[in-house]
Protein backbone atom coordinates (compact mmCIF):
# COMPACT_ATOMS: atom_id res chain seq x y z
CA UNK A 1 0.00 0.00 0.00
CA UNK A 2 1.02 3.56 -0.92
CA UNK A 3 4.16 2.06 -2.72
CA UNK A 4 3.42 4.06 -5.55
CA UNK A 5 3.79 7.19 -3.20
CA UNK A 6 6.90 5.98 -1.54
CA UNK A 7 9.33 8.47 -3.46
CA UNK A 8 7.21 11.33 -3.09
CA UNK A 9 6.92 11.09 0.51
CA UNK A 10 10.58 10.85 0.95
CA UNK A 11 10.85 14.10 -0.73
CA UNK A 12 8.23 15.80 0.91
CA UNK A 13 10.22 14.65 4.15
CA UNK A 14 13.28 16.02 3.38
CA UNK A 15 11.20 19.22 2.46
CA UNK A 16 10.05 19.77 5.97
CA UNK A 17 13.83 19.46 6.94
CA UNK A 18 14.82 22.03 4.77
CA UNK A 19 17.27 19.34 3.24
CA UNK A 20 16.01 19.00 -0.34
CA UNK A 21 18.23 19.67 -3.61
CA UNK A 22 15.62 20.84 -5.34
CA UNK A 23 12.28 22.28 -5.21
CA UNK A 24 9.37 19.93 -4.33
CA UNK A 25 6.72 20.48 -7.24
CA UNK A 26 2.79 19.85 -7.23
CA UNK A 27 0.92 19.50 -10.57
CA UNK A 28 -1.19 17.59 -12.67
CA UNK A 29 -3.88 18.44 -15.57
CA UNK A 30 -7.57 16.79 -16.12
CA UNK A 31 -6.71 13.48 -18.41
CA UNK A 32 -8.02 15.06 -21.97
CA UNK A 33 -10.22 11.80 -22.73
CA UNK A 34 -12.19 12.51 -18.98
CA UNK A 35 -15.52 14.68 -19.70
CA UNK A 36 -16.47 17.39 -17.35
CA UNK A 37 -19.04 16.17 -14.95
CA UNK A 38 -22.38 18.45 -15.09
CA UNK A 39 -22.32 17.80 -11.51
CA UNK A 40 -20.12 18.89 -8.75
CA UNK A 41 -20.11 17.61 -4.82
CA UNK A 42 -22.91 19.42 -3.54
CA UNK A 43 -25.33 17.43 -5.81
CA UNK A 44 -24.41 14.57 -2.91
CA UNK A 45 -24.57 17.01 -0.05
CA UNK A 46 -27.40 19.65 -0.96
CA UNK A 47 -28.85 21.08 2.08
CA UNK A 48 -27.71 21.25 6.01
CA UNK A 49 -31.32 20.34 6.78
CA UNK A 50 -30.71 17.00 5.03
CA UNK A 51 -28.57 13.68 5.50
CA UNK A 52 -25.99 13.90 2.93
CA UNK A 53 -24.92 10.90 0.60
CA UNK A 54 -21.70 10.77 2.21
CA UNK A 55 -21.01 6.96 -0.45
CA UNK A 56 -21.65 9.46 -3.18
CA UNK A 57 -19.52 11.84 -2.70
CA UNK A 58 -16.66 9.97 -1.48
CA UNK A 59 -17.24 8.15 -5.06
CA UNK A 60 -17.32 11.35 -6.95
CA UNK A 61 -14.14 12.60 -5.16
CA UNK A 62 -12.21 9.18 -6.34
CA UNK A 63 -13.73 9.64 -9.69
CA UNK A 64 -12.40 13.38 -10.04
CA UNK A 65 -9.01 12.12 -8.40
CA UNK A 66 -8.72 9.54 -11.26
CA UNK A 67 -10.14 12.18 -13.89
CA UNK A 68 -6.62 13.50 -13.77
CA UNK A 69 -2.69 12.87 -14.00
CA UNK A 70 -0.38 14.17 -11.29
CA UNK A 71 3.19 15.02 -11.49
CA UNK A 72 6.29 15.08 -9.08
CA UNK A 73 5.66 15.42 -5.75
CA UNK A 74 1.67 15.18 -5.82
CA UNK A 75 -0.22 13.30 -3.40
CA UNK A 76 -3.34 12.62 -4.70
CA UNK A 77 -6.33 12.63 -1.75
CA UNK A 78 -9.81 12.46 -0.77
CA UNK A 79 -10.75 15.67 0.51
CA UNK A 80 -12.58 16.73 4.07
CA UNK A 81 -15.46 18.74 2.54
CA UNK A 82 -19.12 18.93 3.12
CA UNK A 83 -19.88 18.64 -0.61
CA UNK A 84 -17.86 20.96 -3.25
CA UNK A 85 -17.93 23.96 -1.11
CA UNK A 86 -15.52 24.78 1.01
CA UNK A 87 -15.42 23.64 4.73
CA UNK A 88 -13.78 25.65 6.67
CA UNK A 89 -13.65 25.87 10.61
CA UNK A 90 -15.18 22.53 11.26
CA UNK A 91 -14.68 23.01 15.21
CA UNK A 92 -17.37 25.85 14.89
CA UNK A 93 -19.81 23.58 13.43
CA UNK A 94 -18.95 20.68 16.89
CA UNK A 95 -19.06 23.35 19.09
CA UNK A 96 -22.94 23.99 18.45
CA UNK A 97 -22.89 26.69 15.96
CA UNK A 98 -25.77 26.68 13.22
CA UNK A 99 -24.28 25.38 10.09
CA UNK A 100 -25.91 26.75 6.83
CA UNK A 101 -24.61 25.17 3.68
CA UNK A 102 -24.05 27.67 0.69
CA UNK A 103 -22.91 27.06 -3.03
CA UNK A 104 -19.53 27.37 -2.44
CA UNK A 105 -18.65 27.87 1.64
CA UNK A 106 -20.39 27.36 5.11
CA UNK A 107 -21.93 29.34 6.96
CA UNK A 108 -22.09 29.87 10.28
CA UNK A 109 -24.93 31.70 12.42
CA UNK A 110 -23.44 33.08 15.98
CA UNK A 111 -25.22 31.69 18.77
CA UNK A 112 -23.28 32.90 21.60
CA UNK A 113 -25.31 35.19 23.83
CA UNK A 114 -22.92 35.29 26.85
CA UNK A 115 -19.22 33.85 27.58
CA UNK A 116 -20.04 32.29 30.62
CA UNK A 117 -23.16 30.48 29.20
CA UNK A 118 -20.91 28.81 26.70
CA UNK A 119 -20.06 25.10 27.28
CA UNK A 120 -16.60 24.22 25.45
CA UNK A 121 -16.62 20.41 25.37
CA UNK A 122 -16.05 17.47 23.40
CA UNK A 123 -19.71 16.09 22.15
CA UNK A 124 -20.06 12.90 20.23
CA UNK A 125 -23.66 13.24 19.55
CA UNK A 126 -23.08 16.64 18.11
CA UNK A 127 -24.79 16.14 14.53
CA UNK A 128 -21.70 17.74 12.38
CA UNK A 129 -19.26 15.75 14.38
CA UNK A 130 -20.74 12.23 13.56
CA UNK A 131 -20.95 13.35 9.85
CA UNK A 132 -17.26 14.54 10.11
CA UNK A 133 -16.45 10.98 11.82
CA UNK A 134 -18.37 9.21 8.94
CA UNK A 135 -17.36 11.16 6.46
CA UNK A 136 -13.56 10.23 7.38
CA UNK A 137 -14.40 6.73 7.84
CA UNK A 138 -15.81 5.77 4.79
CA UNK A 139 -12.76 7.69 2.77
CA UNK A 140 -10.22 5.95 4.34
CA UNK A 141 -11.99 2.63 3.85
CA UNK A 142 -12.70 3.96 0.34
CA UNK A 143 -9.30 4.99 -0.51
CA UNK A 144 -7.99 1.66 0.56
CA UNK A 145 -4.37 2.35 0.06
CA UNK A 146 -4.68 4.27 -3.07
CA UNK A 147 -5.22 7.77 -2.41
CA UNK A 148 -4.55 9.39 0.96
CA UNK A 149 -7.27 11.09 2.97
CA UNK A 150 -7.49 14.67 4.69
CA UNK A 151 -8.88 15.17 8.02
CA UNK A 152 -10.85 18.29 8.98
CA UNK A 153 -9.90 21.61 8.81
CA UNK A 154 -10.75 22.42 12.82
CA UNK A 155 -9.82 25.54 12.55
CA UNK A 156 -8.68 28.14 15.33
CA UNK A 157 -9.91 29.44 17.98
CA UNK A 158 -10.43 33.30 17.55
CA UNK A 159 -12.04 32.55 13.80
CA UNK A 160 -13.98 29.68 15.64
CA UNK A 161 -15.35 32.72 18.12
CA UNK A 162 -15.50 34.89 15.69
CA UNK A 163 -18.08 32.79 13.35
CA UNK A 164 -19.80 32.02 16.94
CA UNK A 165 -20.41 34.98 18.82
CA UNK A 166 -20.17 37.17 15.37
CA UNK A 167 -16.99 39.46 14.27
CA UNK A 168 -18.13 42.35 15.94
CA UNK A 169 -18.65 41.09 19.38
CA UNK A 170 -15.82 39.45 19.38
CA UNK A 171 -14.02 42.85 18.83
CA UNK A 172 -15.44 44.23 21.31
CA UNK A 173 -15.25 41.38 24.04
CA UNK A 174 -11.59 41.36 23.62
CA UNK A 175 -11.63 45.07 24.25
CA UNK A 176 -13.59 44.57 27.39
CA UNK A 177 -13.54 41.50 28.35
CA UNK A 178 -10.51 39.77 27.11
CA UNK A 179 -10.38 37.64 30.43
CA UNK A 180 -12.93 35.41 29.20
CA UNK A 181 -11.69 35.19 25.58
CA UNK A 182 -8.30 33.92 27.04
CA UNK A 183 -10.27 31.24 29.21
CA UNK A 184 -12.29 30.19 26.07
CA UNK A 185 -9.34 29.78 24.18
CA UNK A 186 -7.48 28.14 26.12
CA UNK A 187 -10.52 25.21 27.01
CA UNK A 188 -10.57 24.97 23.04
CA UNK A 189 -7.27 24.45 22.69
CA UNK A 190 -7.26 21.22 24.49
CA UNK A 191 -10.97 20.50 23.23
CA UNK A 192 -9.26 21.04 19.65
CA UNK A 193 -6.25 18.49 20.60
CA UNK A 194 -9.32 15.81 21.66
CA UNK A 195 -10.37 16.38 18.26
CA UNK A 196 -7.87 15.88 16.34
CA UNK A 197 -6.53 13.15 18.30
CA UNK A 198 -10.09 11.07 17.85
CA UNK A 199 -9.57 11.72 13.96
CA UNK A 200 -5.78 10.30 13.95
CA UNK A 201 -6.03 7.55 16.11
CA UNK A 202 -8.75 6.32 13.30
CA UNK A 203 -6.16 7.85 10.44
CA UNK A 204 -3.07 6.26 11.44
CA UNK A 205 -4.66 2.58 10.90
CA UNK A 206 -5.03 3.41 6.83
CA UNK A 207 -2.21 5.87 5.78
CA UNK A 208 1.57 6.58 6.64
CA UNK A 209 1.96 10.13 8.20
CA UNK A 210 -0.88 12.88 8.05
CA UNK A 211 -2.49 15.02 5.88
CA UNK A 212 -4.40 18.33 6.65
CA UNK A 213 -5.72 19.72 4.25
CA UNK A 214 -2.85 21.53 2.56
CA UNK A 215 0.07 19.24 2.66
CA UNK A 216 1.46 16.29 3.96
CA UNK A 217 4.09 15.14 7.01
CA UNK A 218 5.40 12.03 8.15
CA UNK A 219 4.11 12.82 11.50
CA UNK A 220 1.05 14.77 13.41
CA UNK A 221 0.90 18.01 11.27
CA UNK A 222 -2.20 20.72 10.72
CA UNK A 223 -2.20 23.95 8.70
CA UNK A 224 -2.24 26.26 11.57
CA UNK A 225 -4.43 29.65 11.05
CA UNK A 226 -5.97 32.52 11.78
CA UNK A 227 -8.35 34.72 9.58
CA UNK A 228 -9.60 36.90 12.54
CA UNK A 229 -5.69 38.13 13.15
CA UNK A 230 -6.02 40.15 10.13
CA UNK A 231 -7.88 42.72 12.73
CA UNK A 232 -5.64 42.05 15.36
CA UNK A 233 -2.49 43.98 16.45
CA UNK A 234 1.30 42.60 16.32
CA UNK A 235 1.07 42.69 20.02
CA UNK A 236 -2.88 41.43 20.46
CA UNK A 237 -1.15 38.37 18.11
CA UNK A 238 1.47 37.95 20.36
CA UNK A 239 -1.00 37.58 23.59
CA UNK A 240 -3.77 35.52 22.03
CA UNK A 241 -2.70 33.14 19.28
CA UNK A 242 1.23 32.45 20.12
CA UNK A 243 0.17 30.72 23.05
CA UNK A 244 -2.26 28.41 20.99
CA UNK A 245 0.74 28.02 18.11
CA UNK A 246 2.89 26.96 21.62
CA UNK A 247 0.50 24.66 22.71
CA UNK A 248 -0.56 22.90 20.01
CA UNK A 249 2.92 22.36 19.06
CA UNK A 250 3.24 20.47 21.77
CA UNK A 251 1.06 18.08 20.31
CA UNK A 252 1.29 18.19 16.74
CA UNK A 253 5.24 16.99 14.71
CA UNK A 254 4.85 19.53 12.25
CA UNK A 255 2.85 23.11 11.50
CA UNK A 256 2.64 25.30 8.45
CA UNK A 257 1.47 28.60 9.48
CA UNK A 258 -1.28 29.51 6.15
CA UNK A 259 -0.54 32.91 6.11
CA UNK A 260 -3.64 34.70 3.71
CA UNK A 261 -3.25 37.87 2.04
CA UNK A 262 -1.32 41.18 2.77
CA UNK A 263 -3.30 41.94 6.01
CA UNK A 264 -1.35 39.05 7.79
CA UNK A 265 2.09 40.16 6.70
CA UNK A 266 2.23 42.31 9.95
CA UNK A 267 2.50 38.99 12.17
CA UNK A 268 5.03 37.23 10.17
CA UNK A 269 7.91 38.41 12.33
CA UNK A 270 6.40 36.93 15.20
CA UNK A 271 5.65 33.41 13.02
CA UNK A 272 9.34 33.38 12.35
CA UNK A 273 10.00 33.21 15.27
CA UNK A 274 8.08 30.84 16.46
CA UNK A 275 9.86 26.81 16.42
CA UNK A 276 6.89 25.37 16.39
CA UNK A 277 5.87 26.49 12.96
CA UNK A 278 8.30 24.57 10.28
CA UNK A 279 6.78 25.98 7.65
CA UNK A 280 5.17 29.23 6.10
CA UNK A 281 2.69 29.00 2.74
CA UNK A 282 2.05 32.06 1.07
CA UNK A 283 -1.41 33.14 -0.50
CA UNK A 284 -1.46 36.60 -2.02
CA UNK A 285 -5.29 36.66 -1.61
CA UNK A 286 -7.87 37.18 -4.51
CA UNK A 287 -7.19 39.08 -6.98
CA UNK A 288 -4.18 40.43 -5.67
CA UNK A 289 -0.45 40.07 -7.51
CA UNK A 290 0.80 36.43 -7.74
CA UNK A 291 4.28 35.20 -5.53
CA UNK A 292 6.52 36.01 -8.18
CA UNK A 293 5.74 39.74 -6.84
CA UNK A 294 6.68 38.81 -3.89
CA UNK A 295 9.85 38.01 -3.60
CA UNK A 296 11.72 39.72 -1.14
CA UNK A 297 9.20 38.92 1.33
CA UNK A 298 9.92 34.65 0.88
CA UNK A 299 13.11 35.23 0.80
CA UNK A 300 13.03 36.68 4.33
CA UNK A 301 11.00 33.09 5.14
CA UNK A 302 13.43 31.47 3.69
CA UNK A 303 16.58 33.17 5.33
CA UNK A 304 14.78 32.31 8.72
CA UNK A 305 15.24 28.57 7.84
CA UNK A 306 11.21 27.86 7.20
CA UNK A 307 9.93 25.67 5.17
CA UNK A 308 8.07 27.35 2.16
CA UNK A 309 4.67 26.91 -0.08
CA UNK A 310 3.98 29.09 -2.70
CA UNK A 311 1.74 29.23 -6.02
CA UNK A 312 2.75 29.94 -9.43
CA UNK A 313 -0.36 30.57 -11.74
CA UNK A 314 2.12 28.78 -14.78
CA UNK A 315 5.33 27.44 -16.03
CA UNK A 316 6.82 31.10 -16.58
CA UNK A 317 6.15 31.98 -13.04
CA UNK A 318 6.99 28.65 -12.04
CA UNK A 319 10.62 28.93 -13.09
CA UNK A 320 10.99 32.52 -11.85
CA UNK A 321 10.74 30.85 -8.50
CA UNK A 322 13.31 28.29 -8.84
CA UNK A 323 15.53 31.02 -10.28
CA UNK A 324 15.05 33.49 -7.43
CA UNK A 325 14.67 31.20 -4.40
CA UNK A 326 16.80 28.86 -2.51
CA UNK A 327 15.89 25.06 -3.45
CA UNK A 328 15.94 23.75 -0.15
CA UNK A 329 12.37 23.98 1.63
CA UNK A 330 10.87 25.12 -1.32
CA UNK A 331 7.77 23.57 -2.75
CA UNK A 332 6.03 24.97 -5.66
CA UNK A 333 2.00 24.56 -6.58
CA UNK A 334 1.05 25.20 -9.82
Amino acid sequence: MFEQYKESMKEIETWWKRENEKPCLIHGKRKPDIPIKNINGNFFWPEDSRNPDIDGLINYWISEIESAEYYDTTLPAIPHLYGSRGTPMTMAFYLGGKVILKEDTVWVDPIITKWENFEIKFDENNYWWKQSLILLKKSLEKANGKYFVWLPDFGDALTCFSLLRGTEKLLWDIIENKEAIIEARDKFINLWKTYHSECWNLYKNYCPGDMSWLVWAPGKTYACQCDFSTMLSPSLFTELVVPEIEQIGKYLDFIIWHLDGQDEIKHLETLLSLPEVKAIQWVPGAGKPTAVNNIPMLKRIQERKKSLVVYAADEKERDILINELQPNGLLICY
